[in-house]
């Protein structure tokens, strides 16, 4: 889990003891006249302006300029540590402000076992239908596969990934002027992502030749710096892949496409990887994605990709109870965290708060949210 940078404080200040200084004054001039006295040459007049000075005068200025250095030596202090909280107290705000970019998301399209149609996803958050049934694989696993991808020679990501290029064709063909895609972002192997070029190409919709490979763990993260950095018109995210079938969880599949432009409607905020056994708590990632949402409570909607990850979540009083979505999506491999963050970009762009949360590892977990734009200073 990313932390502000977390700086020692300054060194403690040891406060003058004026009242020591003060006593030891009469000390010091007592003792400055006993030695003046004592090698004063003999014979030699001592009310004369030399024997004050050496027995008075210059003890009491010596006096004031250690009491000065003194002064000064804490007034530097002071402003050296006020110097110093102020410049961590900046780095901090620095470190917060980076880590609350969000990513600007004007339309998403998801093809899921669900299908593609947006209503079909929402009513999963509101009414969802009974869990479709579950298919095998050739060693008898458990597979969910997407109704509207059946057959052809490809893998069943080269196929998501055409299927998701037609529906991002018919998508951008709805502007009244073309589009140029100037940022382009996939989450795939080579032959999804040849085949998803490959349609674009097809209705003459041309891709970047310099492309961002994108990963699981710190994809969104890269894809949110992109677009905060370059600023560019119009950046498109996509992706195509399946889980792994194994006999304790059935495996899903899912595309997902997100058209990003500055002013898009809804914000999709960085996501924390955490880890309970490392002492990262519940209370801690919440805390922390609801001050970079800016949220004063739970999300309208929290959506959990299986039951782990909903448990895990519970003690930030977030609460997914009613939002386990692996019997109707399975489990997508690295496309889960996209999966589940597109469900929360249409919660958003229905006007609902959604955080969503899904389990990396046994022990691992990724949590963010996503909000409607409104009013807030973004």
């Amino acid at each position: 889990m990313n932390r502000p940078p977390d700086y020692a404080d300054y060194v403690t200040i040891r406060p003058v003891h004026w009242r020591r200084w003060w006593m030891a004054l009469p000390v010091l001039l007592f003792l400055s006249v006993m030695a003046t006295v004592v090698i004063w040459p003999e014979g030699k007049p001592t009310r004369t302006p030399a024997f004050w000075f050496w027995s008075v005068a210059l003890p009491l200025l010596l006096w004031l300029l250690a009491v000065t250095l003194r002064a000064l030596v804490r007034i530097q202090g002071q402003d050296n540590r006020e110097t110093y909280r102020a410049e961590t107290s900046r780095a901090r705000e620095v470190w917060w402000q980076k880590r609350s970019r969000a990513l600007p998301v004007e339309a998403v399209l998801l093809v899921t076992p669900l299908g593609d149609e947006v209503d079909e996803h929402l009513a999963l958050l509101t009414q969802p239908p009974d869990a479709p049934p579950a298919g095998e694989d050739t060693d008898g696993n458990a597979v969910l596969r997407c109704p509207l991808v059946l057959g052809g020679t490809q893998s069943r990501p080269a196929m998501l990934a055409a299927y998701l290029a037609r529906r991002l064709v018919a998508q951008l063909c709805q502007a009244a002027e073309p589009r140029d895609i100037q940022c382009f972002c996939w989450l795939g192997d080579d032959e999804s992502l040849g085949a998803f070029r490959e349609v674009l190409a097809a209705a003459e919709i041309l891709l970047p030749e310099e492309m961002v490979r994108l990963t699981a763990a710190d994809g969104a993260d890269r894809v949110i710096d992109i677009m905060a950095e370059q600023r560019p018109s119009l950046l498109l995210c996509a992706g195509s892949g399946e889980g792994l079938p194994a006999s304790d969880h059935i495996a899903g599949e899912a595309a997902f496409a997100w058209l990003c432009t500055p002013q898009a409607p809804v914000l999709m905020h960085r996501a924390e990887i955490w880890q309970p056994a490392q002492g990262e708590t519940a209370e801690q990632v919440v805390a922390q994605l609801s001050r970079y949402a800016r949220l004063t409570q739970a999300p309208d909607i929290v959506l959990a990709s299986d039951k782990p990850a909903m448990e895990a979540l519970l003690e930030g009083d977030w609460s997914a109870l009613d939002h386990i979505l692996a019997p109707w999506l399975g489990a997508a491999g690295s496309l889960t965290p996209f999966t589940l963050c597109s469900l929360a970009l249409l919660c958003a762009l229905n006007g609902q708060s959604s955080g969503w949360t899904t389990s990396l590892t046994e022990s691992q977990f990724m949590t963010g949210v996503c909000v409607p734009r409104g009013n807030l200073p973004h």
